[in-house]
């Protein structure tokens, strides 16, 4: 048997909705980004669309995962008056690791990208250093603490960048950015300590949504000031 739940049982599904509207969430900041670009022309927004966009898809393989753990952990088995529930991965475990695997490579793969618009990387360096994600991503033993403290790192620094810049520029707009991913970035803490205890996972998602939202919110505030100029 394989234990893969991290959540408590009253949470099963829950986080299933939570991570929809993050999908949600995420795609309309691609699409906001998108929208900038073809307003202002900069290719900085077209990386900041691809970014969210491949954030969004890796969400998208997550629910599906989850999906499929669910559904073995509530399986159910009758026999005669009695019907009992038990655990099993059986024919799913591939399905599983591969939407676990494309889960955390799009989601680096998208963090490492707005990582290198605050600090530009040479084409060689962005191969190298995504191949090296991806290795320790698949190959280490440790993989589940490897991904959220990679992703608390990039958040980290992406953060630290924006915090970087409003001390120059001043303006509101960086601010709010910078919130919102050190936000996102204080969630992944949690997803590290599941282990201590699962309700951590339940408080890791709704942080991380909090920190989605208030990005949304952001890029719509530059949207729309951008419409106005």
């Amino acid at each position: 048997m394989i234990r893969l739940i991290y959540s408590p049982l009253w949470f099963y599904g829950k986080d299933i909705v939570i991570d929809v509207i993050s999908v949600i969430v995420l795609f309309l900041i691609s699409f906001f980004s998108f929208r900038c670009y073809k307003m202002q022309k900069s290719k900085n927004h077209i990386y900041l669309s691809l970014s969210f966009f491949s954030i969004a898809l890796s969400f998208l393989f997550k629910i599906l995962m989850n999906f499929t753990i669910y559904y073995n952990v509530m399986e159910t088995s009758k026999i005669g008056a009695v019907t009992f529930s038990y655990q099993t991965m059986r024919a799913t475990d591939a399905f599983f690791f591969f939407g676990f695997l494309l889960y955390r490579i799009l989601t680096l793969f998208g963090l490492y990208m707005l990582y290198s618009l605050y600090h530009k990387q040479s084409m060689p360096n962005f191969i190298l250093v995504s191949f090296l994600m991806l290795m320790l991503t698949y190959y280490s033993q440790a993989a589940y603490y490897i991904f959220y403290l990679t992703c608390l790192v990039l958040l980290s620094l992406i953060t630290a960048s924006l915090m970087s810049n409003y001390k120059k520029n001043k303006f509101k707009m960086t601010k709010m950015l910078a919130w919102s991913f050190g936000i996102i970035g204080f969630s992944q803490i949690f997803f590290i300590l599941v282990y201590i205890k699962v309700y951590y996972y339940v408080a890791g998602e709704i942080i991380q949504l909090v920190g989605y939202l208030l990005l949304l919110a952001s890029f719509a505030m530059v949207l729309r000031d951008a419409k106005k100029d």
